[in-house]
């Protein structure tokens, strides 16, 4: 069987003896012991932990709640409740009462009884603070109750006997935060005796009145306790208190849990008697004999001592923890820290996802990243790097390694803030457990701040990677830039070239013709005729014509005074005159848009050049020119009948080709140059949006 065993967090005796009395139980049973810590923040109070007692993760047969701790902050009293928490697991509570789940609860009715009895009767106390417990707790609840009646009964008989009431957490820290709350607010109150509803609070008023030991109203007062934890017996002075049989609670527990799995009968309600101890806490002057007292004084030097060291090595552990800046590292000195302590099994799992949701993370299954392995007192290291896998996998894998498994294991999440950021699983003797509350603490703060470091350095070096490729991609850019810079000269050079050479052959010519006519009718004798006029004049003007027609192919000049409509519109009936191919011309463009001068001119331009092309090279019989909008998008298309394109002229870099695509990338445009359907070509140029 593997019973799961929930506590709030063994960071104190009461909770940490009666862990010790289940593990101790299950050895003899032969049961498999997981305890968890659900520590009392917000954060992780609403983990929906059913999900993580299913079989895809620790797989229980049955769960033992410390419900003494457990419940102190919730409201769950009946089976139908704790199942919206835990589902159907079979359960057995321990500490509280919990309508229709077998609860194993402890008798302090009679002990308290006693108890008051010694202090009012054999003391004669008569001026009492009691310490209760959480509002909600039903322990504290029932001895707050049970302390008022009896006072009230003894106050018939007894003349000025009063109390003061307060209410705690339980810890040594609310204890004295209560402490230092009511002096301040009872000034002229001097209490005979402070009766506390568990140790752990009755060890935090010793701590506040040995550090405030000016204030005479609480000098000699009585302390006493509920619980009898073992560091009580060690105070000096030892408190006088009520001895809860932690360990037979526990057995009972254990027992109680059995007879379910095996559909068993048991008892709704189980009781076990409380017992009051006397010491020197009430005021009573115990006698020891000498081998007791030298024992005593041995045992609580003892505990002094390796308090202190262990206290000094968490210490160390901290500062070394601090000082870690990769996860290899961390293996390291977790390593070594757990020789240190003699850990047998200690590890550490990263959840490597951010989660924004933890329960519906933990619904599907939480992924984690073994960063340190630790198994029957060795390092495993085939477990650690990074290999992710399941929680349940990791478990199963590392109780199933061998056949020395592990007889109780701890879980605990690691958060930082309000993240949750991975867990630690361990088993550790009973001194060890407050300890590794704290370590754990420290590892989870720097497993955070190593990631975070990791993470930086990715990043770095995906910049680092990012400004490569940008500075290569620029580096192309600009060598492509240089190379259409360069074509564009080229180009120009050749236009130029081309002008020239048309001025020469062309216009130099007909002026040349012009000059030798004139010439020629200045050395005749008779006077120059009509007809030689007429003839004259029209070469002049057939000059002047063509003077125009290459100015124009300069510069289109009614683009400015006409619009690209029209000049468009005359260049097609240009082609059509002068190349004697049919050219259908085509304006669809919405009035409200607006081209700059820049899409203008190289809009005329590579349809000029298109329809250069075409004419050149086509042998079609039929152009067509189209210029449509749709939205702010503008579509240009000239397509041909002609021979078409291969595809390998294409992709080749013309000077036509590369004049168009130098234009279409000046406007922002989008170029093209594909096979017409049924036969041609077509040149299409889109400009995604007009502003």
């Amino acid at each position: 069987m593997r019973i799961g065993f929930v506590l709030n967090i063994l960071d104190e005796e009461y909770q940490i003896s009666i862990y010790e009395g289940i593990k101790a139980k299950a050895i003899e049973y032969g049961i498999e012991v997981i305890c968890f810590q659900q520590e009392y923040h917000d954060f992780i109070s609403e983990i929906d932990f059913k999900y993580l007692y299913s079989p895809e993760y620790f797989n229980l047969d049955g769960i033992i709640m410390l419900s003494s701790v457990i419940l102190d902050k919730t409201e769950v009293t009946d089976r139908k409740e704790l199942e919206f928490y835990w589902g159907k697991i079979p359960v057995v509570s321990l500490g509280q009462i919990i309508k229709d789940v077998p609860s194993v609860m402890v008798q302090t009715d009679s002990s308290m009884k006693n108890l008051l009895d010694h202090l009012i009767i054999d003391h004669k106390y008569r001026n009492f603070l009691f310490i209760s417990g959480s509002i909600r707790h039903q322990d504290a609840k029932r001895r707050e109750e049970f302390f008022k009646k009896t006072f009230e009964e003894y106050a018939e008989e007894i003349p000025h006997l009063q109390y003061r009431l307060r209410h705690g957490l339980f810890t040594e820290r609310a204890a004295m935060e209560v402490m230092e709350t009511f002096v301040h607010e009872n000034p002229d109150f001097k209490p005979d005796a402070i009766v506390c509803a568990n140790d752990n609070m009755a060890i935090g008023v010793y701590k506040y009145l040995k550090i405030h030991t000016e204030n005479t109203n609480l000098k000699n007062c009585a302390v006493t306790g509920i619980d009898d934890i073992p560091q009580s017996q060690f105070e000096i002075p030892a408190l006088t208190t009520i001895r809860q049989p932690l360990k037979q609670m526990a057995y009972e527990a254990m027992e109680t849990m059995t007879a379910v799995l095996r559909n068993q009968e048991v008892l709704n309600e189980k009781y076990v008697e409380s017992k009051m101890i006397k010491r020197k806490s009430c005021g009573c002057h115990e006698t020891f004999d000498e081998s007791y007292q030298k024992k005593f004084l041995e045992q609580v030097q003892s505990n002094y001592i390796r308090s202190e060291n262990l206290l000094r090595m968490v210490s160390h552990i901290g500062q070394e923890l601090n000082s870690v800046s990769t996860k290899e590292g961390l293996r390291h000195i977790i390593n070594g820290d757990m020789d240190l302590l003699e850990i047998k099994n200690f590890c550490v799992l990263w959840f490597p996802e951010k989660f924004e949701n933890f329960n519906s993370q933990l619904k599907k299954g939480l992924m984690v990243e073994p960063v340190y392995v630790r198994r029957n007192g060795k390092a495993f290291y085939e477990f650690a790097g990074n290999r992710i896998m399941t929680l349940g996998e990791f478990y199963n894998k590392f109780i199933y390694y061998d056949e020395n498994q592990p007889k109780s294991t701890t879980f605990r999440f690691l958060s930082h803030g309000k993240e949750i950021k991975g867990c630690v699983l361990y088993d550790a003797e009973a001194t060890l457990l407050p300890y590794l509350s704290s370590i754990g603490i420290d590892i989870s703060q720097t497993l955070n701040r190593v990631y975070d470091m990791e993470e930086k350095k990715k990043r770095s070096e995906y910049l680092e990677s990012e400004v490569t490729k940008r500075t290569q991609e620029l580096i192309a850019e600009n060598k492509k830039r240089m190379e259409v810079e360069a074509e564009v000269l080229k180009i120009s050079e050749i236009e130029r070239q081309r002008f020239s050479t048309d001025l020469h052959d062309d216009i130099c010519q007909r002026l040349a013709g012009i000059s030798m006519l004139c010439r020629s009718y200045s050395n005749q004798d008779e006077l120059v005729s009509k007809n030689q006029m007429i003839e004259l004049a029209e070469l002049i003007s057939d000059t002047l014509t063509a003077t125009r027609q290459y100015a124009h192919n300069s510069y289109p000049v009614e683009l400015e005074t006409l619009g690209i409509n029209a000049s468009l519109s005359n260049l097609c009936n240009s082609i059509e005159k002068n190349a004697g191919i049919k050219c259908e011309y085509l304006w669809n463009v919405d009035e409200r848009i607006n081209f700059s001068k820049l899409q203008k001119v190289n809009i005329f331009r590579i349809i000029q050049e298109a329809l250069h092309n075409a004419m050149k090279h086509s042998k079609a019989s039929l152009i067509k020119v189209s210029v449509n909008s749709k939205n702010k998008k503008v579509i240009i298309n000239v397509s041909d009948n002609g021979c078409g394109i291969s595809e390998e002229k294409q992709t080749a870099s013309g000077i036509g080709l590369n004049s168009m695509q130098y234009r279409a990338n000046q406007i922002d445009a989008i170029f093209n140059i594909k096979q017409n359907k049924p036969k041609g070509t077509c040149v299409e140029v889109i400009i995604e949006e007009i502003k």
